[in-house]
């Protein structure tokens, strides 16, 4: 399903997902309905209407009875009567008397017969109840002077003269407000179609095969973890507190998302039957997609599967991975590649308190990490430490901003993508897969994380984990 053919979504994936964003109905109708309460009862003009009655009978003295050219005539005259009451000499005469523009007289006026019958009514709208009576009177008493003076007949009666209005007939405040909450309905739901049309991320892993061709190999919910990025903690030592909870591997074995991670694991094995992966580039199409966290917990959960495991820290633009287990980053892979000594590789290697995980960090952030990354060293080292360890992790920069990652993937024997559900966008996944081919990088698969399995409907469980 293309973004573009709307037809083509599923009734029932509408439904979760109206269900899942019902708060923005919610508060379309709470807004709709409360401005609309405010603008009818504070904003808008109150308008009152008054009316009488007349009944057209026969002229006085003629107390014969009616003949059918009698009934044909009075219809006719009903007839002439609504024309002379909208007419512009009537409005003139009732204006003039009480003060009322003739335009205004006549767009507020209403002439109207009872069906099958010789009674008919007048009606006049305005803001002042007072002033609607007079009109309607006024206009009573001209319809009998002008039956009398123009027609020569005197068969105009008032059968109910107006009244003031106690009450407005317009705005109908309940009215307005039902209209206005079924449209506040309406516009909450296609307001979430709209931004579930122009949201191009992934939301599914369905989605991440259909526009990417890839399998997706991991689904990691969102769990509970520290604070990264814009709102790191000023010290070290609360930075590295706040990043240690995302090893949720090591911190929480039971957890929803560390049993995510062994699923991943699992199926990393079977991916290895054929060919055999003993060195991986994890990697993200942008920033904020949950790279590092994964590759770090991927690494512990082989790590405690009995495989001897070495994470590299790759990225030396944005180094991470040594907050992750609470390691310095004095000496690292920048110290490899530069250093000609013979044990500068051992000194730069960190054991983990996990059994069988040592670490390689950044080292020293260089100014051309590009050059170090695409040097013959670099290619040496990649295989130097494939024959030492059974796996071997390299968590690199975002692949769909920098090259970095694309020159590893490269080298190592299979590259994993890490996709965030609702963060990362269609189009840098795209950029990024196609910076990968252009390596001919061998695709492992996607790894989707941040899923939230409490707000969709591809999954009958759900995790009560977030990233923060």
């Amino acid at each position: 399903m293309e973004r573009n053919n709307f037809e083509e979504i599923d009734v029932r994936e509408i439904f979760f997902l109206l269900l899942r964003k019902w708060y923005v109905v919610a508060a379309c109708f709470i807004f709709v309905t409360v401005s609309t309460f405010l603008i009818t009862s504070y904003y808008l003009t109150p308008i009152y209407r008054s009316e009488a009655t007349l009944f057209l009978g026969k002229e006085s003295g003629n107390v014969g009875g009616l003949s059918i050219g009698d009934i044909q005539l009075n219809n006719q005259l009903i007839a002439d009567y609504r024309e002379l009451l909208k007419s512009r000499t009537v409005a003139e005469r009732v204006g003039e008397k009480l003060n009322v523009s003739p335009s205004k007289l006549l767009s507020n006026v209403d002439v109207r017969t009872v069906k099958d019958s010789r009674i008919f009514k007048i009606s006049y709208e305005d803001s002042n109840p007072t002033l609607a009576r007079d009109v309607v009177n006024e206009l009573s008493n001209e319809i009998q002077e002008l039956a009398a003076d123009i027609i020569e007949v005197k068969n105009v009666m008032v059968v109910d003269e107006a009244n003031m209005p106690n009450s407005p007939v317009k705005p109908n405040k309940k009215m307005n407000v039902a209209v206005a909450g079924l449209l506040g309905i309406v516009l909450g739901v296609g307001l979430i179609l709209v931004l579930e049309f122009v949201d191009h991320t992934f939301k599914k892993p369905d989605e991440v095969e259909r526009y990417l061709s890839l399998n997706v190999v991991g689904t990691i919910p969102k769990f509970k973890g520290g604070k990264r990025g814009k709102s790191k903690a000023k010290n070290r030592r609360e930075l590295e507190k706040e990043y240690l909870k995302n090893l949720i591997t090591k911190n929480d074995p039971k957890a929803a998302a560390t049993e995510a991670f062994r699923e991943l694991r699992t199926n990393l094995h079977y991916i290895n039957i054929d060919k055999e992966v003993k060195t991986m580039v994890v990697t993200s199409p942008s920033m904020g997609d949950g790279k590092s966290v994964t590759a770090a917990n991927l690494a512990v959960i082989l790590a405690k599967s009995g495989k001897r495991v070495l994470i590299v820290d790759a990225d030396l633009r944005k180094p991470k991975v040594h907050h992750y287990f609470g390691v310095k980053n004095n000496i690292g892979l920048t110290s490899i590649l530069t250093d000609t000594k013979e044990d500068i590789k051992a000194k730069a290697i960190e054991k983990t308190e996990i059994s069988n995980l040592d670490i390689i960090t950044s080292g020293p952030v260089p100014p051309n990490p590009y050059e170090m990354l695409s040097s013959n060293k670099m290619q040496s080292f990649v295989e130097k430490v494939k024959g030492e360890y059974d796996i071997v992790i390299f968590d690199t920069p975002p692949v769909g901003q920098v090259t970095d990652a694309a020159i590893l993937a490269g080298l190592a024997d299979g590259t994993i993508l890490v996709l965030a559900c609702a963060g990362t966008r269609i189009d840098m996944a795209k950029r990024a897969c196609k910076a990968l081919e252009g390596v001919n990088a061998n695709m492992i698969g996607a790894v989707l994380t941040k899923i939230d399995f409490r707000k969709t409907s591809y999954y009958g469980y759900s995790y009560s984990y977030q990233y923060d």
